[in-house]
Formats: C-alpha cells, sequence, structure tokens
C-alpha cells in the first residue's frame, strides 16, 4: 500500500524545481547588447533604403537564431517570453513598443525625415535591453511565487 505524499513535501519540491529553472543573474553583458542590436535593427532597418532594407531583416533574424542557439547551447534550455502569466504581458507589451517603433520609422520613410530610422532604432536598442530586464525580473518573482 503506497502513502498519500505530503502536500507541504510536494509542494517544496516543485518550489524547488522551478527555483533550479532561474535563468542565471550573471549571464553575460554582451547578450543584452547583441539583443538589443539585434532589435535596433528589426526596427531600424525597416527605414532603410532599398536594398538594405531587405538585406538588413534576414541577418537581424539569423542573430536572433543564434543568440536563442547561443543561450540552449550554454544553460541547457530556454523560454520563449510568453509564460508565465504576468511575464506574458510583460513581453505583450514590449511587443507593442516595437511596433510603434517600426511605426516611427515607416512614417520616417514615407512622410518624415529620412533619418528618424536611426532614433527608433537607438529606442528599439534601449527598449530590448530595458524590456528584456523587466521580463526577468517579473518571471523570476512569479517563479518564486509558484502557482496560483
Amino acid at each position: 500500500m503506497t502513502q498519500d505524499p505530503n502536500p507541504h513535501e510536494a509542494l517544496a519540491s516543485i518550489k524547488a524545481a522551478r527555483a533550479g529553472v532561474a535563468p542565471p543573474a550573471d549571464y553575460p553583458l554582451a547578450y543584452d547588447l547583441a539583443y538589443g542590436v539585434i532589435c535596433a535593427l528589426l526596427v531600424a532597418g525597416q527605414g532603410l533604403p532599398r536594398p538594405w532594407s531587405f538585406i538588413v531583416l534576414p541577418i537581424a533574424l539569423c542573430g536572433l537564431a543564434g543568440l536563442v542557439m547561443w543561450w540552449r547551447k550554454t544553460y541547457g534550455w530556454w523560454v520563449s517570453g510568453v509564460s508565465p502569466r504576468r511575464a506574458r504581458w510583460v513581453a505583450f507589451g514590449l511587443m507593442a513598443v516595437f511596433l510603434g517603433l517600426v511605426g516611427l520609422t515607416l512614417y520616417g520613410r514615407t512622410v518624415g525625415p529620412s533619418w528618424l530610422y536611426l532614433v527608433s532604432g537607438g529606442l528599439g536598442f534601449i527598449a530590448a535591453i530595458a524590456g528584456s530586464r523587466l521580463w526577468l525580473h517579473v518571471w523570476r518573482q512569479e517563479l518564486a511565487e509558484g502557482p496560483k
């Protein structure tokens, strides 16, 4: 006859497992900088003159894929950014910021000053790093709180 597990022990086990999944706090600054540059290219690339606008997009997407592969190779796992619940909203907010910056870039390409893509790319760089750190903070906090 098997004994039912103690719910407190089971919860402690779940919390310990979740803590082991948390991203390292000491990952290199180069990761943030690379992520910021890639996001800046994704935003600003839309305002570059042709053919550069077509060339920059696949380069940025390959860079993003490279960052994911590097993280998986280094840490053994990857989190997509859309879970848990509150961290998901940070990711959606960051996506809205990027869409707004792309809109600003396209405005500069069609109506406004042609150099506006530089401004939106710089803002995209800053937003990517700040948003990434905010997402990580919310994700860790939610992970520590456990399931609700």
